[in-house]
């Protein structure tokens, strides 16, 4: 790793030069917030990414920033640093169990070749630890259609639906390819490799995520017991972690753990991406469990093995400690009245909880996790009536900046706040102006350089790849989408849930009057139907049951509907070819058709093509 540079004072913070003395760093007043001026020292990471030290220092403690193979006990092996999260490895005479395979294809394919490095016996029996992780295992099994593949009773249905959705979890799945967008920011797709704006955890996804997922076809129930190629094994599948169907692995005659709950950071309680609701208390009662185990040995799914039974208890307890402080201090702070942006600044770790090395913020930052459990118990609403019925950000901003002296004045000031290191006051506003004008390339380039400062001083690093990846968006680097549309396989698979999905891309500004019923009949045998009206579509599972008949009844293959939906081919095209066939009135249907929404690489909502 290169020798850490001091951070210094900044005349600019542009990617060129940092200003002053290479030897001096300092603190803007008293605060401890790294986004207001709080003193933070830069370091340089062996791929020149610019990074708050702290990141470089603790990391490796807990987990991995370059590929490396760990041995933690005999036929155990750790890989950690060859795809977005560890993978364990149990060497047996009868040949390879893997718990989790990667979050893709890819992952998979980079797995494989470190398991050569140590083993060419063939890989009889995956265990799905994480929902996930299964998306490599196809490739781990290298065509053998017998591996027996271990998992939650319900993973395959989660799989299922992430896929359908787009592939990241999501309470509505109709939003999927708008997760699926931010999910892609968060996995640094879009950022380089090398340089000052270079990702730091080796926490990576390509733009286009290919699934190798093999579905479980051996389910186990919680504290079900198995021999597994001689190895005997207890299974929990109790509680959850970020996700809902995790299983852990206990191994009680070599005292051996492998986990989803210990992470190399505090228990992620929100992903800024988005996701479902992640409940501290089951993930809480799934570690209690796991310490009561008394393991001599913890692989955990996400960070370095534990070894030694009293490193192994102190560990976990200050990990326990940490996430029962997160919600019981957020609770304790709703119950004084805390709303949730006082939340975000008072429930912060106290030093001997920060000083655990599994509770270094590495992934994400705890700041995130008070909003989020508030909003989940209470709504959005923070109890303070002045905010019930507040105005649009638009139009807040045209009231604003005029007040504050216009544009001009307002870019001064946010440079000032940029010059002594306050970014967020910074950032709130520069985005002032830049509500009124995105296009303002002045405002976009200061914005830029507030959240490429905020993305080097961040600790978590799903926070540094939204603030550097939004940054190159905003000079023009890179093409960012709003969506990643769900891949054509996933629609070809189930045709009549992306019909159901439609609904939410009708356009109430273009349906005016509409009452009709659009039938889908697919080359595989599935129908559905929309019946819209007016501002809304109504999806009918079965069309054959419904009150209403169909006004127009469309034929098209499962291949065109995915070009179709995925805007590929436009509904004029495919049917003057005759790939579409409408039973009724054509040119209407394609009226109809067309109040939904269009997603395009021209209006920036689809996958882009990135340069690097």
């Amino acid at each position: 790793m290169k020798k850490p540079f001091l951070a210094i004072a900044m005349a600019s913070i542009a990617l060129t030069a940092w200003a002053g003395e290479d030897s001096k760093s300092y603190t803007a007043g008293t605060t401890t917030n790294p986004y207001m001026g709080a003193e933070v020292i830069l370091g340089e990471s062996d791929n020149g990414a610019t990074v708050n030290i702290e990141v470089l220092e603790n990391t490796p403690k807990v987990t991995y920033l370059t590929p490396e193979i760990e041995q933690p006990a005999e036929g155990i092996y750790v890989i950690g640093g060859y795809a977005l999260v560890p993978i364990a490895v149990i060497d047996t005479p009868e040949g390879l169990i893997v718990y989790d395979t990667g979050d893709s294809k890819h992952d998979g394919e980079n797995l494989l070749k470190a398991i050569r490095t140590f083993s060419d016996k063939p890989v009889k029996v995956i265990i799905y630890g994480h929902s996930h992780t299964g998306l490599g295992a196809a490739v781990l099994a290298e065509g053998n259609e017998d591996v027996m593949v271990i998992g939650h009773p319900g993973v395959n249905d989660v799989v299922n639906a992430n896929l359908a959705s787009g592939g990241i979890p999501a309470y509505f799945p109709e939003i999927g390819p708008y997760l699926t967008g931010r999910a892609l920011q968060q996995f640094n797709a879009f950022t380089p490799t090398e340089g000052p704006d270079a990702w730091v955890l080796p926490l990576v996804l390509p733009a286009n995520v290919e699934s190798a997922y093999i579905p479980v076809n051996t389910p186990v129930e919680h504290l079900q017991e198995m021999t597994v190629l001689g190895e005997k094994m207890q299974f929990s599948t109790k509680w959850g972690t970020d996700d809902k169907v995790p299983v852990d692995v206990w191994m009680p005659e070599r005292k051996i753990l492998i986990t989803n709950f210990l992470w190399f950071t505090p228990p992620q309680l929100y992903s800024v991406r988005g996701d479902v609701f992640r409940d501290p208390q089951d993930w809480i009662e799934g570690l209690k469990f796991a310490r009561e185990l008394n393991a001599e040995v913890i692989v955990t799914a996400s960070a370095r093995p534990v070894i030694g039974k009293e490193l192994i208890r102190e560990t976990l307890e200050g990990y326990i400690d940490g996430a029962m402080f997160v919600i019981d201090q957020t609770l304790r702070g709703i119950n004084n009245g805390e709303g949730p942006d006082e939340l975000r600044h008072s429930v912060a770790f106290p030093e001997y909880l920060k000083a655990t090395p599994h509770n270094f913020a590495t992934y994400g930052e705890i700041s995130s996790y008070s909003p989020a459990i508030f909003t989940h118990a209470v709504g959005w609403y923070d109890g303070d009536a002045a905010n019930l019925k507040q105005i649009s950000n638009l139009d807040e901003s045209r009231r604003l900046v005029p007040l504050l002296g216009g544009r001009d004045k307002v870019l001064a000031e946010a440079r000032k706040a940029l010059e002594i290191r306050e970014y967020a006051w910074a950032a709130q506003l520069v985005n002032h102006v830049y509500h009124l004008d995105p296009q303002d390339m002045e405002a976009r380039q200061l914005k830029a350089d507030v959240l490429r400062a905020m993305s080097y001083v961040a600790s978590g690093a799903n926070d540094r790849a939204h603030l550097t990846t939004q940054a190159l968006a905003l000079e023009g680097k890179i093409v960012l989408p709003r969506l990643i549309l769900p891949q054509p396989v996933a629609i070809q698979a189930t045709p009549n849930k992306f019909v159901d999905y439609l609904r939410v891309r009708l356009d109430p500004a273009k349906s005016g009057e509409t009452n009709v019923l659009i039938q889908f009949n697919f080359d595989d045998g599935e129908t559905s139907a929309l019946h819209v009206r007016r501002a809304v579509a109504e999806f009918i599972e079965t069309p054959k049951d419904y009150s209403k008949k169909a006004d127009f009844t469309v034929t098209i293959s499962n291949e065109n509907w995915a070009k179709l939906y995925r805007n590929e081919e436009s509904v004029v095209d495919l049917v003057s070819r005759g790939d579409i066939k409408v039973e009724g009135d054509a040119s209407e249907f394609v009226s109809v058709y067309n109040i939904f929404d269009v997603y395009t690489p021209e209006n920036n909502v689809a996958i882009p093509v990135v340069e690097k």
